[in-house]
């Protein structure tokens, strides 16, 4: 499977008026060894696709309005037209004055599973649509501390087909507070908590997660950035059946790590993780998570990129114990300003997954070429 990423240039000329909008459209080709990441007998598939991004920005004084509809439409038909196809469409509105901000996002999105790493039904991905809704505020309390809490919730289906017998439709809803403090210019302190519940759509499952932790975060010297935190969590997973209920729980450590160098040619971020997340397998799963990515402006006319992501994802079953995937990503790219808006885009990309049950280990090797226009803002 390919997945294509349109890069965009902002152009930051000063304008008067309140509403904008951006368009990019492109065209891409791609090849993909591998894309149903069949365990045996791989068939590769060479297809085209559309790319379309139109977003609309309203801007007046504290005030920031935005929708942002995003199309991936390609030529293949049956399993590639799934896992590759994309609707996207984002809304935020946003408040801020001095002394802090509100903001209200909501997301619809028609993709594949395959998208988010491990969610994967019999060893494919199949048709996702989501919903989901935030609400996050942040407020100053003195020069040093602040406090912040999010809210939000997300809705879950997937395509019902022979593919995704194993995948559940599920709500998941999260309420988040925190508390940072800073310690001197450099090194701030941060209280975080979390509760979280999440229920199968078919009224059979559901985990109930709570979890506390520590942070620290230190900016290392001008263009190097950690932050770090640490914490317990706890959840209590519930199976129903006509008799009674199932209770099962996982307890564990959860921690992030995150280093980040932001220069000016020269972009790299590390991340490592562990981190209860919902997924469409029953209850919750522990993921831990590696991440890093590099992206190097060596001109005007040419940028690099390097990412690789692996996931390493523990699922709890219904009757006791647990099942185990494992989901990895790579991607080389290169983008060639032709002139200020048009671009040229080269992706080489590697996959791959290993299940423990069913025992099934694939991967898939792909090229794509993208060419896309930036349309100038144009606002009224």
């Amino acid at each position: 499977m390919m997945i294509t990423v349109s890069s965009v240039s902002t152009n930051r000329q000063a304008f008067a008026g309140p509403l904008s909008t951006q368009p990019l459209i492109g065209v891409a080709a791609e090849y993909a060894s591998n894309p149903e990441l069949a365990a045996s007998n791989p068939r590769s598939e060479t297809h085209g696709a559309l790319l379309v991004d139109l977003p609309v920005n309203y801007d007046v004084d504290d005030v920031h309005i935005s929708l942002i509809p995003r199309v991936r439409y390609g030529g293949a038909a049956g399993y590639s037209a799934v896992t590759s196809n994309y609707y996207h469409l984002d809304a935020s509105a946003q408040f801020a004055n001095e002394l802090g901000s509100l903001s209200f996002t909501g997301a619809l999105y028609r993709d594949s599973s395959l998208l988010y790493a491990g969610e994967l039904a019999n060893g494919i991905g199949v048709r996702r649509d989501t919903s989901a809704e935030e609400v996050n505020w942040q407020r100053s309390l003195t020069e040093r501390a602040q406090v912040q809490l999010d809210v939000s919730t997300a809705r879950t289906l997937y395509a019902q087909n022979t593919g995704s017998t194993n995948l559940v439709d599920y709500r998941y809803s999260s309420v988040s507070p925190s508390f940072a403090y800073s310690v001197s210019e450099r090194d701030t302190l941060r209280v975080l908590g979390g509760a979280s519940r999440y229920n199968s759509l078919n009224h059979l499952t559901s985990s109930d997660s709570v979890n506390v932790q520590l942070g620290f975060d230190r900016r290392l010297s001008e263009p190097w950035t950690l932050t770090t935190a640490a914490g317990y969590s706890k959840s209590t997973d519930r199976y129903r059946y006509f008799f009674g209920n199932i209770d099962s729980t996982q307890k564990g450590v959860l921690y992030s790590v995150n280093l980040v160098r932001q220069a000016e040619s020269l972009t790299v971020s590390a991340t490592a993780s562990r981190a209860l997340a919902p997924t469409g397998f029953a209850f919750v799963s522990r993921q831990d998570n590696v991440k890093a990515l590099a992206n190097y402006n060596s001109s005007e006319r040419w940028t690099f990129g390097a990412g690789i992501t692996w996931s390493n994802i523990t699922d709890p079953l219904i009757a006791g114990g647990s099942t185990q995937r494992r989901f990895y990503s790579g991607d080389l790219s290169a983008i060639w300003h032709w002139t200020e808006q048009w671009m040229l885009t080269f992706h080489v990309t590697k996959i791959g997954q290993k299940i423990q049950q069913p025992s099934i280990n694939a991967t898939s090797n792909g090229v794509s070429l993208e060419i896309s226009r930036q349309f100038h803002r144009t606002n009224q």
